[in-house]
Parts: C-alpha cells; structure tokens; sequence
C-alpha cells in the first residue's frame, strides 16, 4: 500500500470538511493492516471531526476500488505529543520543546530533548540547558512534541 497515493486520493476532500492531513501511517502485517490518518485544524479536532472524515475516507477509498483484506482504519488528532511526519511542520513550534530520536555519525541512534530555536533547510536547531544542537533532516527517525504544560496546547 502507497501511503503517498493514499494521501493524494483523500486529501482534497478532508480539506473540503475543514481539516487538514498531519500524517498518515501504515503499521500491522499483511494479514491485519491498519491505516491511522491523523487530521488537524486551526480550532482543534473533536470526536465529530474524526467520525466524519472516517466515514469519508472509507467511501473515498471504496470508490477508488481499494481494497484490502482486514484494513482497519483509525482517523484521530495529532495530539497534544504530535509526531511530526514532515519538515514543513516544525516551523509552528519554535519556542516548544521536542524530543527527537535520531542517528548519529557513528550510525547509533540517540534522542535528545530540547527547544526548537530554529528550523533551517538543513535541519533542526534544538537548544538544550547546556548548548544547541543542529539535527540533519535526514538523520531524524522521529520527532515529537513534548508536554510542558497548557501554556503551549495548541
């Protein structure tokens, strides 16, 4: 399955119920794959967001003729510790602290938390107490937004 594919086949049409595609992600096996479709908005997903979009997304994909035995489909906000999917998505949280796993030259991975101070076109800038620390795009396996607090509930 084309998660690329699948996000152009969907895309348009959760735009037009006012949301907006944070993520898609593919996990299980071939005999019980799920696909979660994280959606956001400005004011924030509720419950009633999800069950429409869900419904959407099914009827979308059933008219496209996909199929596959045993999909489960799970549609729900980022939340509050979002997982970032790509780098156009982390210039809104300069100033929030980000936990992110990534892999070092010695080609170990290692996570490191931080505030994000910049993003470039490179890379990320995360400032921890002691000094900055540049992550290379290509090197992160995973971001994700840390909980410090309501002050920073977007």
């Amino acid at each position: 399955m084309d998660k690329e594919y699948i996000q152009s086949l969907i895309k348009a049409d959760i735009e037009s119920l006012g949301c907006v595609i944070w993520g898609i992600e593919l996990v299980g096996n071939n005999n019980s794959p799920t696909l979660r479709v994280f959606i956001d908005r400005n004011k924030g997903i509720r419950i009633q967001d999800c069950e429409k979009v869900s419904r959407h997304i099914s009827k979308v994909l059933e008219a496209d003729e996909f199929s596959i035995n045993n999909l489960s489909l799970e549609v729900s906000s980022p939340g509050v510790q979002r997982k970032f999917f790509n780098k156009n998505q982390y210039s809104n949280y300069i100033g929030f602290t980000l936990k992110v796993r990534y892999k070092k030259e010695e080609n170990e991975y290692t996570s490191i938390k931080g505030t994000l101070e910049e993003v470039i076109r490179e890379g990320l800038v995360l400032k921890t107490e002691n000094e900055d620390f540049f992550i290379n795009f290509n090197s992160i396996d995973k971001a994700n937004l840390e909980y410090t607090g309501v002050e920073h509930a977007k």
